[in-house]
């Protein structure tokens, strides 16, 4: 028996930018993630008591895995698609995958206070609504752009013509505490 039992459903849509309606045959090329069809901020949170036994139940309606981590505790998986987990056999977690059509549940008890998310491990479900289409500048020549962009912003510094790699052979001056 668990004090609090929670259920998550992740699911991924494609809508443009200005319209309500979701692309439905959109298979692998979604811009919006949700928990219960919901997106941050609007994601109610999982209230529960000091002391409390939880159980947290996710389910992937995706196309996609989700890493799923939880900040502030470690928990215990308890459930997978092949039913429940004896108690001998459980493992400690941070971060559970959950596969694509698949349903994990962990459990943990709150003894610590405070706020702690619950979010996807990989980035870029985190940032909705950026949109798609986006145009790169990999292959162009920015150099004559750049010198215009200076004389209104003299610290500006373009993002390089092969994209992230470039960011490598920049000079910027890197705090004492860098790796």
């Amino acid at each position: 028996p668990v004090d609090r039992d929670f259920l998550i459903m992740l699911n991924a849509f494609d809508i443009d930018p200005g319209t309500y309606v979701p692309r439905i045959m959109t298979m692998t090329d979604f811009n919006l993630w949700t928990w219960n069809s919901r997106i941050f901020p609007d994601i109610d949170p999982l209230v529960v008591n000091q002391g409390d036994k939880v159980r947290v139940r996710v389910g992937n309606l995706t196309m996609t895995n989700h890493p799923i981590h939880m900040h502030g505790y470690d928990f215990k998986v308890t459930c997978t698609d092949g039913g429940w987990v004896p108690e001998s056999a459980q493992w400690p977690e941070v971060s559970i995958d959950i596969p694509v059509g698949a349903m994990r549940a962990y459990e943990f008890v709150a003894e610590h206070l405070g706020d702690w998310a619950i979010h996807c491990h990989k980035s870029h479900h985190t940032m909705n609504a950026m949109g798609h289409d986006v145009p790169t500048f990999i292959g162009v020549d920015k150099k004559p752009l750049t010198k215009k962009i200076r004389e209104f912003q003299p610290e500006y510094m373009p993002m390089g013509t092969a994209g992230m790699a470039d960011m490598g052979t920049m000079e910027m001056a890197l705090p004492e505490n860098t790796v």
